[in-house]
């Protein structure tokens, strides 16, 4: 494992926010911990060393990063997928067959969502995904969702967990029993706008603050953010009080959860493993309450931790009450498993790299 050099490619990276940003930066971290070379292609560097700027993202793709890989000495290329965060640009779907003779390349799936290519073309979509993912050496997956749907398909995959997209707290902080946090950029799909009707239904005697911690994000096509002007009609009509962190260091803004009386999270579509964000409120000690996946093993052994408080899915009234009785009750919260420590996720990819490595050089014999 030691001496091995990775390139991550990736559609975000630190400075720019995004949680694939903050998921490689953790991962190169950890795997450098672990004595793996691991090198970023992303499209700004900010000053760092360890990470090689493209700019902008095109048909050029795959031979700019062979050239990278080659120039770094990179023994497998990594590359972290989300249509969204390439732009939906179908040329990143490309890569492991174009680069296949050079090196051997490895995929990790970080949602299923297709590129867009032109209207009515979801089966070529479709198939788009399945071609990257039976022309990686290997795949990964993060949550058993994902791992399901391409099993299903008859692809091998690797089902490695991400870890929390922050460090844990270290202040000792005495939560504000006044304020619910929600982490994250506040999207549609992450259940903000559920989240400002349900705080506005509790009386106005009890009515808790909401904190929003971070960066809010830029809206575009190619997400579901929810401006910031909406958000402050939102909160003028229910009724409730905004306060904002703005941008804050990965530290302060695990603190900053870690100060909340309750974090609510309500997804749309249920909690899942894919959300760092998610792992990193968990760890902050409060009370979480997300709402409920659509399979129950979807969460694996972070269904069992006490400071999660699941409820359904579309249901404002049980979140209002949800809310209430976070913010008045305590809880004895638990550390997250292992499986979920960075250091865990880079003894995983290490042994996978060499794996890949071994059998790409024996099938070139």
């Amino acid at each position: 494992m030691a001496g091995t050099h990775a390139l991550l490619v990736t559609g975000e990276y630190p400075p720019t926010p995004g949680g694939i940003g903050d998921y490689t930066v953790n991962l190169q971290r950890a795997l450098s911990d672990a004595g793996i070379r691991a090198t970023a292609y992303a499209p700004a560097a900010g000053g760092n060393p360890h990470v090689v700027e493209y700019g902008a993202w095109g048909w050029c793709a795959a031979r700019r990063v062979r050239r990278i890989a080659r120039h770094v000495g990179a023994d497998v290329i990594h590359i972290q997928y989300q249509a969204g965060a390439f732009d939906m640009h179908p040329s990143t779907n490309m890569l492991p067959w174009l680069l296949r003779k050079s090196h051997p390349v490895i995929t990790t799936f970080h949602d299923l969502r297709p590129p867009y290519l032109f209207p009515k073309a979801s089966f070529i979509r479709r198939f788009a995904i399945l071609r990257m993912a039976r022309t990686s050496s290997q795949v990964v997956v993060t949550n058993p969702f994902d791992a399901g749907i391409l099993t299903q398909a008859g692809i091998d995959i690797n089902e490695i967990p991400i870890g929390p997209n922050l460090p844990a707290p270290n202040a000792a902080a005495i939560p504000a029993m006044d304020t619910v946090g929600f982490f994250g950029f506040p999207s549609r799909s992450k259940g903000i706008v559920e989240l400002i009707e349900a705080i506005g239904l509790i009386d106005s005697r009890r009515r808790p603050r909401l904190l929003l911690i971070g960066d809010l994000g830029t809206p575009s096509p190619n997400n579901d953010l929810v401006a910031l002007d909406e958000i402050r009609q939102l909160v003028d009509e229910n009724e409730v009080t905004l306060d904002l962190t703005g941008y804050l260091s990965a530290q302060n803004a695990s603190n900053a959860l870690a100060g909340v009386g309750a974090i609510a999270l309500p997804f749309q579509r249920g909690a899942s493993l894919r959300s760092g964000s998610l792992l990193a409120a968990l760890q902050a000690g409060r009370p979480v309450i997300a709402t409920a996946p659509p399979r129950a093993e979807a969460l694996r052994d972070l269904a069992a931790l006490p400071q999660l408080l699941s409820i359904p899915r579309g249901d404002t009234g049980r979140l209002w009450d949800a809310i209430e009785s976070a913010l008045s009750s305590s809880i004895s919260a638990e550390p997250l498993p292992t499986r979920y420590d960075w250091s865990a996720i880079a003894c995983a990819h290490g042994n996978l790299y060499r794996d890949v490595i071994d059998r790409w050089e024996q099938d070139r014999r």
